[in-house]
């Protein structure tokens, strides 16, 4: 009698699921967060997640296409970040890249299907150093602000997507602080 009581538990997690890959973060508006890397490259967390090597996360507030979306980021170690804005993921899996936001430590640039958008030596992030971004999508109307600095205005050709990706790039370690996935605003 004692085996059936002993393999409770294991069957009661085999049919709720393990889902190691997933977690919430968030201040006012929690968010979906999806591990798209190996586990090993990603430390999750409620306020702050830690993406080490390439690590990355696809962040979701399902079904919100039109939002503002801010984080602060810091860069722990290494020479940056790059977040996908507007990008097809479905799962696990980037399907598209949408805009590509990457930030150095020898500047920032956005690109989309490998055509560079925009190219700033002056806007960069030196290891140890935490700024706070926003992203504006509204319809096809795009705002992006990294600090004090707006990087780019105005519209754009790229679908809706109701996800963000960041990734640190390799050799980087990273953290996604208290991201808020709100409603754009004066709606």
């Amino acid at each position: 009698m004692k085996a059936p009581l002993i393999l409770l538990p294991i069957l009661c997690a085999a049919a709720i699921g393990c889902k190691p890959y997933d977690f919430t973060m968030g201040r006012e508006h929690i968010v979906a967060c999806k591990v798209l890397t190996p586990l090993a490259t990603v430390e999750q967390g409620h306020t702050y997640t830690t993406l080490h090597n390439s690590g990355a996360i696809d962040i979701n507030y399902f079904g919100a296409t039109q939002y503002l979306f801010s984080m602060d980021i810091r860069l722990l170690h290494g020479t940056g970040f790059r977040v996908l804005i507007r990008p097809d993921v479905e799962q696990r899996d980037v399907l598209d890249s949408g805009m590509i936001l990457t930030v150095t430590d020898r500047g920032t640039t956005l690109d989309s299907a490998h055509h560079i958008i925009l190219e700033r030596s002056d806007v960069r992030m030196a290891e140890g150093t935490q700024l706070p971004l926003s992203l504006l999508s509204e319809n096809n109307f795009s705002q992006i602000v990294l600090g004090c600095d707006t990087l780019t205005k105005g519209w754009s050709h790229k679908l809706e997507s109701d996800d963000i990706v960041v990734q640190a790039l390799p050799g980087s370690d990273v953290q996604v602080i208290q991201p808020d996935w709100a409603d754009v605003p004066d709606r």
